[in-house]
């Protein structure tokens, strides 16, 4: 049974977690670099000159010359290889504006060079399995230059097809627009490389080979990205990226820290990213994802189209997602990845992470989701229905999750979560049936839900907000409106307390069913058409309440009130004993 079936308010079984996803094998070895092609000695008809390497007044050399056509008639790949690589350290290398270059193999910057301008490189060969641009050296730069990749060569196996690949520390790839290629711009892992910077680039059509719409196929889960960062101490700013429309591609923008390759001692391990100010389009299965990093942020980005995640933290430490905004247009029949078992909406808190803050982000309901943001824990082994395996310290706050004509049954999932905090989010969903809602939350332990306002779709169906498992929880100042039950505390042993919340237009207003401890009940407005509150007793103690029924109280300690149907009980000592309030 997963979490979004239907059960009876009374029956509380531990959901079975979704299938645990993989989202990023480890990627294949990549391929060394090969030795640089050497300048031929000799001219030949073959094997044209060398262009000359004479740098111009102001210090660059244009890409032209002897065996470069720059009409991409024919191939310049070997006359192109051997000015970058007769090039001084720290030359500018100009490809001219209005330039065509064919090339049919990788080029390699294993120098400090600057390669800008705004003619083409486009390939028509050689990189179905490697990379169009291999840089090796630090200090290099690639500014404005158009990659092409108009066969979309590529492979689904093998190595990748990259348009820039980095292997080095404290590269800029600005202003290049990027097109056809599998993966865009790739930091490798071999090194933990950073201070990379990849700004205001132009992504375009990034090719996915995951099997798509209907596929088992596992395929898909090791190429397929926009810009993938494994390194540490990196920004991603102001790009535009998009998945070609028809595929199946992984991520738009993805930073991953891969511990198998971190350089002893490493100043900043999987740490300090920047992913800020992007825009993430087409059919990507996560729009933007951070994976076993720490002190990321993402913030200000647009993400659209997505079919798993718009914006996902896996397993990271002390990161924060921020003001980004959402726009889900998910259909019902894009599954992509099924076989990994996916919850899709458009924020995900995936696994251990800890310390993650989603704040101020707009997410808007066009398409399908299971739910806007939720903090999903890992599988646990069969039985176990107590111990907590979810994010720790998780702060929710200030956001919107906006419906416009799509289906969102839950707001925020909070599954497993340790001391989560949701506070201040203006959301509407449209719990169609069953244990869904506003806030739900399934084993969590030490929750805070306080000051959210929550618009459910009328009495019929679903939990304004809903706890269920051992830990104790909070409920205060919240205003819920449309829901089946306003607020709902199922079996907690650790302690409730609701106070202060308006509950308008429900069918009851307060079920706490199952739960003991000292507990708190008090100064909460309930306008509901059933009752206000229901399953108060047994051993769970009120300071006080409405309509908790006629029965003797049980539980509780000396002094507790209860006030209810025309009835005042006090405890005296651990006896209850009651007036009639007339």
């Amino acid at each position: 049974m997963t979490s979004d079936d239907t059960q009876p308010p009374d029956v509380q079984p531990d959901p079975a977690p979704s299938p645990t996803p993989d989202p990023s094998p480890e990627p294949p070895a990549p391929t060394p670099p090969g030795p640089a092609p050497d300048a031929p000695e000799t001219p030949t008809e073959a094997d044209p000159p060398a262009p000359s390497t004479q740098a111009t007044d102001d210090g660059t050399i244009v890409l032209a010359g002897d065996g470069i056509d720059p009409t991409g008639a024919t191939v310049s790949t070997t006359a192109v290889q051997a000015l970058l690589s007769a090039a001084p350290d720290g030359s500018t290398i100009i490809v001219p504006g209005g330039a065509v270059i064919a090339l049919d193999a990788t080029l390699l910057l294993d120098r400090r060079l600057a390669l800008r301008g705004s003619g083409e490189l486009r390939w028509t060969a050689g990189i179905t399995n490697a990379p169009a641009i291999r840089v090796t050296a630090p200090g290099s730069t690639v500014r404005e230059v158009r990659l092409t990749n108009p066969d979309h060569l590529g492979s689904a196996t093998g190595a990748r097809n990259i348009g820039i690949d980095i292997r080095t520390s404290d590269v800029i790839v600005d202003g290049v627009r990027i097109v056809g290629f599998q993966n865009g711009v790739v930091n490798e892992p071999t090194g933990e490389f950073e201070g990379v910077i990849v700004t205001n680039c132009h992504i375009v059509d990034i090719v996915g080979v995951g099997g798509g719409r209907g596929s088992t196929s596992r395929a898909g889960e090791d190429r397929g990205d926009g810009i993938t960062i494994w390194g540490a101490r990196a920004l991603v700013s102001g790009n535009v990226v998009n998945a070609l429309a028809g595929t199946d591609a992984r991520i738009g923008i993805h930073a991953e820290g891969l511990s198998d390759y971190e350089v002893d001692p490493g100043l900043y391990p999987d740490a300090m990213f920047s992913i800020n100010d992007n825009v993430v389009s087409g059919p990507f299965r996560r729009g933007i994802a951070l994976e076993a990093v720490s002190h990321a942020t993402v913030s200000g980005n647009t993400v659209t189209g997505s079919t798993w995640w718009g914006i996902a933290a896996i397993d990271t430490r002390s990161t924060g997602i921020s003001n980004n905004t959402v726009r889900w247009t998910r259909a019902a029949e894009d599954d992509q990845g099924s076989v990994w078992g996916p919850s899709r909406g458009p924020i995900m808190v995936y696994r251990s992470a800890e310390a993650t803050v989603v704040d101020g982000n707009v997410l808007e309901i066009r398409g399908v989701a299971s739910a806007a943001i939720r903090l999903q824990d890992a599988t646990m082994p069969s039985g176990d229905t107590k111990t907590p395996v979810g994010s720790t310290d998780t702060v929710i706050t200030d956001n919107v999750i906006r419906l416009a004509g799509g289906t969102c049954p839950s707001g925020v999932v909070l599954q497993r979560a340790i001391r989560p905090l949701v506070v201040g989010n203006r959301l509407s969903v449209t719990t169609p049936s069953g244990t869904t809602g506003g806030v739900v939350s399934y084993l969590s332990s030490d929750i805070v839900v306080a000051d959210n306002s929550l618009l459910g779709a009328g009495e019929a169906s679903g939990y304004g907000v809903q706890h269920q498992g051992a830990g104790a929880v909070q409920v205060t100042g919240n205003r819920v409106e449309g829901f089946r039950i306003g607020l709902a505390v199922t079996n907690s042993t650790g302690g409730v307390t609701i106070v202060g919340n308006t509950v308008l237009t429900c069918a009851t207003g307060i079920d706490t069913y199952g739960s003991t401890g000292r507990s708190m009940v008090a100064a909460n407005r309930l306008s509901v058409s059933g009752s206000a509150h229901i399953n108060a007793q047994p051993a769970t103690s009120y300071v006080t309440t409405r309509h908790m029924g006629t029965a003797r109280p049980a539980g509780g300690g000396s002094g507790d009130l209860l006030v209810g149907n025309g009835l005042l009980w006090v405890n005296d000592q651990g006896t209850w004993r009651s007036v009639k309030v007339t």
